[in-house]
C-alpha cells in the first residue's frame, strides 16, 4: 500500500478522504482563527468595561493572558498547513510525521501556558477569565484532534472513505 518516489515515501489515500483533508483543514483552521480572535476581542472589551483596562498591568500578567490564545492560533495555522502533507491523493509520510510532531509540541506548549494562566493568580494577583481559559483549552484540544485526524488517519477512517476494499 505504500510507494516511494526517489527518497520520498507516499501512502495512498482514498480520494474522498484526500478531498476531506483539503477542504476540512481550511474550514477548521479558519474557524479556529476567527473564533479565537472574536472570543479574545470580546473578553478584552468586557474586561475594559468592568475594570477600566483590558489587560493586567504587569508584563508577565499580559503575557499570561495573551500567550494561550496565541498558542491556539499557532495550532490553527498548523491545521491549515496540513494540506501540504498531500500530493494528489497520496500522503507524504515525512511531511505528515513532521506535522504531527509540530502539532504535538504546540499543543503541549499551549496546555502549559493555560496551566500557567491558572497558576498566575497565586503569584501575580491576576484574575483570569474562566470562560476564555476554558474556551482556549477547548479550541486547542479540538484543533489538535482535527489536525491529527488530517495527518494521521486511522485504518478505520480510511476504510470508511474508501470506495474499494483495499484497506
Amino acid at each position: 500500500m505504500q510507494g516511494t518516489s526517489g527518497q520520498v515515501e507516499y501512502v495512498p489515500l482514498p480520494p474522498r478522504f484526500a478531498e476531506r483533508v483539503r477542504a476540512g483543514s481550511v474550514v477548521v483552521g479558519c474557524t479556529m482563527i476567527a473564533a479565537m480572535v472574536l472570543l479574545f476581542g470580546l473578553t478584552t472589551f468586557l474586561e475594559s468595561l468592568a475594570r477600566g483596562h483590558a489587560l493586567p498591568d504587569s508584563l508577565i500578567g499580559k503575557a499570561a493572558v495573551v500567550l494561550p490564545p496565541l498558542g491556539v492560533l499557532a495550532i490553527a495555522v498548523l491545521v491549515l498547513s496540513s494540506r501540504r502533507c498531500l500530493r494528489g491523493d497520496y500522503l507524504v509520510v515525512a511531511t505528515a510525521a513532521a506535522a504531527r510532531t509540530t502539532l504535538l509540541f504546540t499543543y503541549v506548549l499551549t496546555l502549559a501556558l493555560i496551566l500557567g494562566l491558572f497558576a498566575a493568580p497565586i503569584v501575580f494577583r491576576l484574575r483570569p477569565d474562566l470562560l476564555t481559559t476554558l474556551a482556549t483549552f477547548a479550541f486547542a484540544t479540538l484543533g489538535y484532534v482535527a489536525g491529527m485526524f488530517f495527518v494521521r488517519p486511522s485504518v478505520q477512517t480510511l476504510r470508511k472513505f474508501s470506495d474499494h476494499p483495499i484497506w
